[in-house]
């Protein structure tokens, strides 16, 4: 519904997809976005198991995924509170797996050809302060797509992570850091 999810789903739009699902906590701001192409807009919660499970049973077919989701906070180790970095795990990773079993699981219906990409980050990889959560988890999207990338290529789906640098988008500005 924002950032870098809303720019995909934009720029997909505009290069003349059929359909788009769009999942996000955020039901105004899915409602919000402008698209030309078909739209199944999911409200609901990316750590949620059963979201997911619906969403698997709801759709025959799926070429390509983004599994985008995250949240973070700027807040230092010693600050940060466990229920704020299990949020963050939660969301960020958890998210991500759950997204990605659900795609793997339709797209292996479907047959070969297919390819998801998880955004991972820079601060995946570089030991950034203030992102202890963020980096850890976005650091775990990064193998997790490498591990499922080995687990498919026989089947025919790609699957990459990009681990793009800051971007401003509200993941950042509402942040303290």
């Amino acid at each position: 519904a924002s950032g870098i999810g809303a720019a995909c789903a934009r720029w997909l739009d505009a290069q003349g997809i059929a359909e788009l699902v769009l999942v996000d906590l955020d039901a105004a701001g899915l409602h919000a976005l402008a698209l030309s192409c078909r739209v199944a807009r999911i409200a609901g919660d990316v750590a949620d198991e059963a979201l997911w499970d619906g969403i698997e049973a709801r759709f025959d077919r799926l070429d390509h995924a983004v599994i985008n989701a995250g949240i973070a906070n700027g807040t230092p180790i010693v600050d940060q509170g466990f229920r704020e970095w299990r949020q963050m795990l939660s969301i960020n990773l958890d998210g991500a797996f759950l997204a990605l079993r659900a795609s793997l699981r339709v797209m292996k219906r479907a047959g070969s050809g297919h390819s998801i990409v998880l955004t991972s980050s820079v601060a995946g990889v570089r030991p950034l302060p203030f992102t202890s959560a963020y980096g850890s988890s976005k650091a775990a999207v990064a193998h997790l797509a490498r591990i499922a990338a080995a687990e498919h290529a026989a089947v025919g789906i790609r699957i990459n992570a990009v681990a793009p640098g800051r971007v401003d988008t509200p993941i950042w500005t509402r942040t303290d850091h």
